[in-house]
């Protein structure tokens, strides 16, 4: 809330005895408004009430009594108090209300000085989830299309309080991205995925809802509606998620489908997945539309709001309903790696998807998950890996690679493999995602850093992607993986006081021993 000074304070002391006012601090209360960083002088006298002051501020400067609320040390003086025995004073006074009203009939208030530009009031109604609501904003039947002009000037008559009327969208939908980080422009890829889906669903392009997986996705459609553009996946609708259209139950402790993964958190592993797939040239500086090493798709998180995704409690064009997920740019594919025969697939490309999972210990891949496509160029194959909801664990119990089990995974790792995996630095990645907006959270952070240092050791001392996975995954559901047993190892021999880098670097010494181990084998 902004306030204006209506203040008299020490600092001005010498101000006040000023000759040319011809008062000093026995002669009748002088109080100064502040407003728009000038001062405004307003002489009162002693047998003044508080409602005589607000009558004079009305009649100088046109603030009506009853919006003024006048504050002393801190407190709203709420009763008729008189001003007598008090020579200095610190009085504060709310400057201007803006009020903005829908079509509906929906009130949204907004406090700010009336130097502020209709563009900063437009940029709050975007903060606070109004943007894309509304069409426009007018006063007294006027279009607000100049955002340079000042709140003064919509002032009539010295009001202090402006009604706008916000107008009804056109539209019954609307997409918008979600990015934390001011600093950060979308790469134009981007930008172009969200315009594209935009556009579909213009043309009256419904999404279309996926019978496959066990969470809320949605094929977002181009304008002809003979092709897919994106696909959309809100966080209310993933597996055991409160409005999970496939009827599971809800989960009791928050915990995920997959050991160590948190329902609502896989929209932002998803794009996490794609922030962290470097291109051969390193970590991704924003805006770039290089592709990932790894070939995540581009993958954004945006706020969506669509009548056809499920709205159990029933549906309204309202913010309320709208559902932020990640979307995700769709991929023309000839099926999957459960559609066809392993052994036709390149080694490069297992390769390349071993790296990602191992990387960031993906609890959930599967051959259902990896699309197959053909390069338009040669007829090559590649593939695409999608579904990353489950990646960044807090613990590896549930980490399984379906590739762990195809000839490809072992054989040895190219030179060019070996050079991108040098470049990978765990404490990058997490600052990176929290410059991104995601603090990951320490449990998670520990198995990151964890899975990184065991690819780079691995690969580093000639490892196979099959032995590196094999220490990662569990033979069966109740036998501990190798990685798991370093870790426990590693929390026998530390106190309760160690550091989170003394930690790590425990797990460290008694990764190298057992890697020894695997290179004699």
């Amino acid at each position: 809330m902004s306030f204006a000074s209506v203040a008299l304070c020490p600092a001005l002391e010498e101000f006040v005895n000023f000759p040319r006012f011809g008062l000093n601090l026995d002669d009748p209360i002088l109080i100064f408004l502040n407003i728009a960083e000038s001062l405004n002088p307003m002489r009162v006298m002693e047998s003044d009430s508080l409602a005589s002051v607000k009558l004079t501020i009305q009649s100088i400067k046109g603030f009506f009594v009853k919006k003024q609320k006048l504050l002393y040390d801190g407190r709203e003086l709420a009763r008729d108090y008189v001003l007598a025995n008090e020579k200095l004073l610190r009085l504060v006074i709310k400057l201007s209300d803006l009020q903005a009203m829908t079509l509906g009939g929906k009130a949204i208030e907004l406090f700010l000085e009336r130097s502020r530009s209709v563009g900063y009031v437009k940029q709050k109604l975007t903060e606070l989830g109004s943007s894309a609501l509304y069409d426009g904003l007018t006063l007294d039947g006027e279009e607000l299309d100049d955002d340079q002009r000042l709140v003064t000037d919509l002032c009539k008559n010295g009001e202090n309080v402006i009604h706008l009327l916000i107008k009804n969208p056109s539209k019954d939908f609307f997409v918008e991205p979600l990015v934390v980080n001011r600093e950060i422009e979308l790469p134009s890829l981007l930008k172009e995925l969200i315009s594209s889906t935009i556009d579909g669903l213009e043309k009256g392009n419904a999404p279309i809802k996926s019978s496959d997986g066990s969470g809320g996705a949605y094929f977002m459609q181009d304008q002809s509606g003979h092709k897919y553009v994106s696909v959309f996946k809100p966080i209310d609708e993933e597996p055991m998620a409160v409005n999970n259209p496939h009827g599971q139950p809800l989960s009791v402790d928050g915990e995920g489908l997959k050991k160590g993964t948190q329902v609502g958190e896989g929209a932002f592993r998803e794009v996490a997945a794609y922030i962290l797939d470097y291109p051969m040239t390193g970590p991704r500086t924003f805006p770039n539309d290089q592709p990932g090493f790894s070939g995540v798709p581009p993958t954004a998180m945006v706020k969506c709001l669509h009548k056809d995704f499920n709205h159990p409690n029933g549906y309204s064009f309202s913010q309320e309903n709208a559902k932020i997920g990640s979307l995700q740019m769709f991929v023309s594919n000839v099926g999957t790696c459960e559609d066809m025969g392993y052994g036709v697939f390149p080694v490069d490309q297992v390769h390349k998807i071993s790296v990602l999972d191992i990387r960031l210990a993906n609890a959930d891949r599967h051959g259902g998950n990896i699309l197959v496509s053909r390069d338009g160029n040669d007829g090559q194959i590649v593939l695409t890996p999608i579904d990353h909801g489950y990646c960044f664990p807090n613990k590896f119990e549930d980490c399984t690679f379906e590739w762990l089990y195809w000839p490809q995974a072992k054989e040895p790792y190219s030179s060019q493999t070996l050079e991108y995996i040098k470049t990978l630095d765990a404490e990058q990645d997490i600052e990176l995602l929290r410059f991104h907006g995601w603090e990951i959270p320490p449990s998670c952070a520990r198995v990151f850093r964890i899975s990184t240092m065991l690819l780079k050791k691995g690969a580093a001392k000639g490892l196979t992607p099959f032995a590196i996975g094999s220490i990662m995954c569990r033979e069966t559901l109740e036998k501990e993986s190798v990685i798991e047993r370093i870790i426990c190892d590693a929390e026998a021999m530390v106190s309760p006081e160690t550091t989170e880098e003394e930690f790590i670097s425990t797990v460290s010494a008694i990764m190298d021993r057992c890697l020894d181990q695997y290179s004699l084998n």
